[in-house]
């Protein structure tokens, strides 16, 4: 459970990405240098062997989505849909959030102010005065969230959003799904709070 779905990319295999290079994109204020030393796959950019099995699943989902994009009981654009539908329940968190811990902890949340330059589907928050390992030690298994990005889990994911160092050791990370309902976020918005109270705040 938690105010995650694994659809909240787009399900393929985790562990596999798509990266559009524009055309001499990596030659513009470079050298020209390769990404990673090795053979000469990817035009001579990137060695390396590529996943078969997970590019493949890449495109099965790919191919998945765009055939449910098209509601068959309606008109309606499925995608549109879910984007409206994470909207909501991200802001939605993030209020039973912010109301939960009124007075108790500051709270800033990393990004544009405007939360339609947002990402629908991701929440991320940075609690004063809390650490954020500590609270996901008192969250446990009750919510998927981490501490950032998982792709900079090891680094300061909120850094270069310009975040005050009071509010970035205690950066959550939680993510909604198009299958994420208004009593999930509920739930997981009490969870946090009492994770809060466990540690003293």
């Amino acid at each position: 459970w938690g105010p995650y779905s694994p659809w909240h990319k787009f399900g393929a295999p985790k562990g596999i990405a798509a990266l559009y290079i524009r055309h001499r994109c990596l030659n513009e204020g470079s050298d020209g240098s390769v990404l990673l030393m090795g053979g000469g796959q990817e035009g001579g950019q990137r060695g390396g062997t590529e996943n078969v099995p997970y590019i493949v699943g890449m495109g099965r989902a790919a191919k998945l989505l765009l055939e449910k994009r098209k509601d068959s009981s309606s008109t309606r654009d499925v995608w549109e849909f879910n984007l409206l539908w994470m909207e909501q329940m991200r802001d939605r968190l993030l209020k039973n959030i912010v109301d939960g811990l009124q007075n108790i902890t500051t709270i800033c949340v990393n990004g544009p102010s405007d939360p339609k330059n947002r990402l629908p589907n991701t929440l991320l928050i940075g609690l004063k005065g809390v650490k954020s390992g500590s609270l996901l030690a008192n969250i446990g298994n009750n919510i998927a969230c981490s501490t950032g990005s998982a792709c900079h889990s090891s680094n300061s994911s909120s850094a270069g959003c310009h975040v005050p160092p009071e509010f970035e050791v205690g950066t959550l990370r939680l993510s909604v799904g198009p299958d994420t309902t208004e009593e999930d976020v509920d739930r997981a918005a009490s969870i946090v709070e009492e994770a809060r109270r466990q540690l003293g705040f």
